[in-house]
């Protein structure tokens, strides 16, 4: 499965694009002890161990020339694929440099639920030098190693960076005050784009450039000192719908999260945005070609028998003239006559020199068609695994835009009611002459502020008196690598809240029913949760099924239970997406400690159905 993508422009200049690229492949090649002298051209060699490599080159008739060498690492759990791609243009156009890592899908660690998922593939050591001598662009953005730091009305120049509707990844801008540090600040968020590398651009504007650049987009799309924003490829300034798509690291992340932890998830973003964005047409066709070629090499015939030069020296061994055989393995002692009898009765009487270079040749044939036969096989398995990938990439999309379109298309319905109801309640008040009344905003707390991430949703549970998290923070992180506006962790904490208020009413007397009767029967001022997306238990199935069962006996504190586990059968519904799903368990334990206790927000826990 692809697990890494990086496509950008090298301006041409008087460059040797391809040398420089070839010296920082061989430099990357040494470094993992493979042996780059091996490489060849058109032809599959071994590397090292279980490490295959071939180069294919084209020259085009418009004086254009591309490369591409392709490395397969082949180990107990599958093959790493490591595929560079360069093409320079005829013509002064930029040169495109392209690398994909491509890599075993893996199961998750959890045994009770396996599920097959991208393995994490970190910002590979030949795309930084690459990036170290090269001077990289996507579009109008600057690739580097590092974030550069971007001084007053330069900020300007960043506006068009930013709006440029060429650009394909991401740019990242982080704001500065007098008060922050702009040594650390720079340091730091090159901490937090270490694995965005090769595939977005970050700068650190100083305090000035801060300011002239948020005066200079509008509020919608502003950076604020101490935070930094992901803007996507297709910015429109002032559009407050845009805005939305531009994600804002805030100030108390940066400051509590594990920075590791962080610099993982926008790897992760950075990834899909590149992975999913559509390759330049130049570049698909280059694919084509090479893909063609690469088959035609593996299936073509070029195994018949080679001549094989060279005389018996003075010592009486046979030198091939070839340097892809060792001439010790066609060593003859002539002096020994046993030998000589054998080969004369296998060649039925005609032994000579020239007989013996033909036999020579057939067997170096062999050699190069069972290697070839090697190639061909791997070939095949990668083709198959590559299309069973895109088949399934393809049926999960597939459900995954049903299920979304079927949300919206309730979404809307329910829209529709709550305008409904708000519009006859105003005219209630119209009626009533309490005109100031129908028109007012409702009034929101702190704990309405919807979290932008299932990071925030975490570090919020400190806001919360009477719901405590008591699961695996790690089953949550991963909905994070899905969840890209943060719309599922606001309907998470939507349905915290919902708990928060289910809790506090109970001690207060105001509900005396549970969870489902409270959402169904909302009391005044509290939040509430669609009650069709709530369920008060799991299918008599799961409750049946030891290991299904067991996959919902979840962590709750001592002095609930002093065996530090319950059943959590109770569920909110987050959101439907094809297997993910995402969930939240819970244990009303109101009445015996006052708390609610939430076990799990992650994906959907297995069920007979899905197993």
């Amino acid at each position: 499965m692809l697990g890494y993508r990086s496509v950008f422009e090298v301006e041409q200049g008087n460059r040797d694009i391809p040398a420089l690229t070839c010296e920082q492949l061989r430099s990357w090649l040494v470094h993992k002890k493979y042996d780059a002298d091996a490489l060849q051209l058109g032809a599959s060699a071994r590397l090292a161990d279980d490490v295959d490599g071939i180069m294919l080159e084209r020259m085009g008739l418009d004086g254009s020339y591309a490369m591409r060498v392709r490395i397969v690492e082949n180990q107990p759990q599958g093959a790493w694929t490591s595929q560079l791609t360069v093409l320079v243009p005829g013509k002064d156009d930029p040169a495109v440099v392209w690398l994909d890592v491509t890599n075993p899908e893996v199961l998750s660690d959890d045994d009770d639920e396996p599920r097959q998922r991208r393995q994490w593939t970190a910002t590979p050591r030949l795309v930084r030098d690459l990036l170290a001598v090269l001077p990289a662009r996507d579009s109008s953005a600057r690739l580097e190693t590092g974030p550069r730091r971007v001084f007053g009305d330069e900020a300007l120049e960043l506006v068009d960076v930013v709006g440029d509707p060429k650009r394909r990844g991401p740019v990242y801008l982080a704001g500065s005050a007098d008060l922050l540090p702009q040594y650390d600040w720079l340091k730091h968020v090159g901490k937090l784009l270490n694995q965005t590398v090769g595939i977005g651009s970050g700068y650190v504007l100083d305090p000035e450039a801060t300011e002239i650049f948020s005066r200079a987009v509008g509020r919608s799309h502003a950076v604020v000192p101490g935070t930094m924003r992901t803007f996507l490829p297709g910015v429109e300034f002032g559009d407050a719908a845009d805005a939305l798509r531009h994600r804002v690291l805030s100030t108390s992340r940066i400051v509590k999260d594990d920075t590791q932890r962080l610099a993982r998830l926008l790897g992760w973003r950075a990834r899909d945005l590149a992975i999913e964005s559509r390759l330049p047409k130049t570049i698909t066709r280059l694919d084509q070609h090479f893909e063609k070629q690469l088959d035609q090499i593996l299936v073509g015939d070029d195994a018949e028998p080679v001549a094989v030069r060279g005389a018996a020296t003075s010592q009486g061994v046979v030198d091939t003239g070839l340097p892809g055989i060792r001439a010790d393995r066609v060593a003859v002692d002539l002096r020994d006559a046993e030998l000589l009898r054998v080969l004369h009765d296998e060649l039925d009487g005609e032994l000579s020199v020239e007989r013996l270079r033909e036999l020579i040749g057939f067997a170096e044939a062999r050699q190069r068609e069972q290697t070839n036969r090697a190639a061909l096989s791997q070939r095949f398995e990668e083709l198959q695994k590559r299309n069973a990938e895109l088949q399934r990439s393809l049926d999960e999309i597939s459900e995954q835009l049903d299920d979304e379109t079927l949300e919206l298309a309730e979404a809307r319905a329910d829209l529709k009611k709550e305008t409904a109801t708000t519009g006859h309640l105003r005219r209630l008040l119209a009626d009533a002459q309490r005109w100031d009344d129908a028109w007012s905003q409702p009034v929101e707390s702190e704990l309405d502020g919807l979290p932008e991430s299932f990071l925030d949703v975490l570090a919020r549970f400190d806001e919360l008196s009477y719901v405590e998290f008591t699961g695996d923070k790690e089953k949550t992180f991963e909905l994070e690598e899905r969840d890209r506006m943060g719309v599922w962790a606001g309907k998470t904490w939507e349905a915290l809240l919902a708990l928060e208020d289910y809790a506090r009413a109970s001690a207060e007397g105001r509900c005396d029913r549970d969870v489902d009767g409270y959402l169904r029967n909302l009391p005044d001022r509290c939040h509430g949760y669609s009650p069709k997306n709530h369920a008060r238990d799991e299918s008599e199935d799961v409750r049946r099924n030891a290991k299904l069962r067991g996959a919902r006996e979840l962590p709750v504190p001592p002095e609930f239970d002093v065996s530090r586990r319950a059943y959590m059968g109770a569920h909110f519904k987050i959101a439907k997406f094809g297997m993910i799903s995402p969930r939240m368990h819970y244990l009303d334990a109101t009445a015996a400690t006052g708390k609610v206790y939430v076990g799990y927000i992650g994906a959907h826990l297995r069920t007979k159905m899905t197993n």
